[in-house]
């Protein structure tokens, strides 16, 4: 027989532990999950009935767990941030402290957007992150109070991730009319929502446009995404930006869409946010050209590049006008990625 570590020891008694504080609270129920379901736990609210108001919960116990300054550490594997980025229901990473018989949580989707608005991505290739938690957010006391919100889904946090599946399911129906009113329904919450969840949503509307171009209604429904980006680009950040244009080693001609209405609609904000110096970074001279081009012509907006950009020179490229065809019907076409295709070395242009 095989048999059990001291950790899997310690991790069965803080589950235990856990799940036993909360089906002793008078307004919750606890209920273990199978492994397959990639969290340990579920939390259902039950104060008025049993009405799904669910709660996602990942235990991690230990038999002394780090603080510092009124803080308990959080060590999160990267893959339930991602289950959490994808899940319909809030989820909790529960941090247990099997001597002192305390855990704290912490809410993993409003964690992801906290990193957003500290402008700190989530790094691809890294397995685990570091959180610090106030010592005031106790399990117990969070079933007494916050969770039974968040269940609930009250808060700004709960509507940005309403507003996302609906913007998501509005534009796989292909139907511009149903996007118009959910773009409307972003328009009227945008008040009470925070900037960066405005700046989520910027970003998805620009990433479902850019899936969805190979269709006449695709086209129709993404110009429509568009509008969100011309109600509410100063909101737009410079992490969002480069997810909306880069594509790994490349550049979306959606991104690019959006990069110009951001450039003609909100020139100072968008040249604040030193896209020349984020896409040279990047090695994205191309990309890191366009932005150039715009900002040493404040005054144009991208109808006035139909021609192209002239003799301009940025990082070695020159633009480089096609003979077998006029320029102005690929940029009526592509919009400013047409610019890109036609950039050269200078020493060859």
């Amino acid at each position: 027989m095989t048999k059990q570590s001291h950790s899997q020891k310690i991790g069965a008694v803080g589950h235990k532990w856990a799940m036993l504080l909360i089906q002793r609270h008078p307004d919750w129920l606890s209920r273990d999950l199978a492994e397959d379901f990639g969290v340990d736990a579920e939390a259902e609210l039950t104060e008025r009935g049993v009405n799904g108001e669910v709660l996602k919960l990942q235990f991690k116990s230990s038999e002394c767990v780090e603080t510092s300054d009124e803080k308990v550490r959080f060590s999160i594997d990267r893959k339930y941030l991602d289950y959490a980025s994808v899940c319909r229901y809030p989820v909790l990473f529960v941090t247990i402290d099997t001597t002192a018989e305390q855990a704290w949580y912490l809410w993993l989707q409003d964690w992801l957007l906290l990193q957003r608005r500290a402008g700190r991505e989530i790094t691809p290739g890294q397995d685990n992150f570091t959180a610090w938690v106030d010592r005031s957010r106790t399990l117990s006391s969070g079933l007494d109070g916050e969770l039974k919100d968040i269940a609930r889904w009250r808060g700004s946090t709960q509507l940005l991730l309403s507003l996302l599946d609906a913007m998501r399911a509005a534009a796989a129906t292909e139907s511009k009319e149903i996007t118009d009113r959910i773009v409307d329904l972003v328009v009227a919450a945008a008040p009470d929502i925070a900037d960066v969840t405005l700046d989520v949503v910027l970003e998805e509307a620009v990433l479902l446009g850019d899936r969805m171009r190979g269709t006449l209604e695709g086209l129709k429904v993404s110009d429509q995404l568009f509008e969100l980006v011309r109600r509410f680009g100063d909101k737009t950040s410079a992490i969002s930006v480069d997810h909306m244009v880069r594509r790994g080693e490349s550049y979306s001609r959606t991104g690019l869409i959006a990069l110009g209405i951001l450039y003609d609609d909100f020139f100072a904000h968008t040249k604040s946010l030193s896209l020349v110096d984020l896409f040279m970074g990047k090695d994205l001279p191309h990309v890191a050209y366009y932005c150039a081009l715009r900002e040493r012509h404040p005054k144009k907006k991208c109808l006035d590049f139909v021609f192209g950009p002239g003799d301009f020179r940025f990082a070695g490229l020159k633009f480089k006008e096609p003979t077998h065809w006029k320029f102005a019907d690929k940029y009526a076409n592509r919009g400013p990625s047409a610019i890109l295709d036609y950039l050269t070395p200078t020493e060859t242009a």
